[in-house]
């Protein structure tokens, strides 16, 4: 019976914890650039708290897709300075996929930075935008394998 308490009591306590907001600040995306870096998009625990949740199924995202584009084009221009202009390549709204965090997403925008009236492909131009418009650029990160 000592046992099956002691049991119990361990995982109520290993559920409580796995049920805790923090998600700790583990990239929801990486890549790795031509260079061998490895680049990823790190949205911490606060930030995830401030971003509005939204249900797939109850109707349009809090923040507009336009209103997403407009903010990661501003990031983009002031960030990438050193290319004539950026383009939106491609967006996506993906969940934060943190297992303890609900109806959390983000958009995931990749630029195509521009020098000389040519579009440069590659894997390290992006950012994301949260549902509350905060901005999010790639950091390095440590490779998990």
């Amino acid at each position: 019976m000592r046992s099956f308490i002691v049991l119990l009591l361990c995982t109520i306590s290993a559920a409580a914890h796995a049920a805790g907001p923090d998600c700790g600040d583990h990239p929801v995306m990486t890549t790795t650039k031509d260079d061998g870096t490895t680049i990823g998009i790190v949205i911490t625990d606060e930030q995830r708290r401030k971003s509005p949740t939204w249900n797939i199924e109850s109707g349009e995202p809090p923040l507009a897709i336009s209103t997403a584009v407009a903010a990661a084009k501003a990031w983009g221009k002031k960030t990438y300075t050193r290319f004539d202009d950026v383009r939106i390549h491609s967006i996506s709204l993906s969940s934060i996929g943190c297992y303890s965090v609900k109806d959390k997403w983000y958009y995931l925008v990749n630029f195509s930075p521009i020098i000389d009236g040519n579009a440069i492909y590659g894997s390290g131009y992006f950012a994301a935008v949260l549902l509350d418009g905060t901005v999010i650029g790639p950091t390095p990160v440590k490779r998990d394998f």
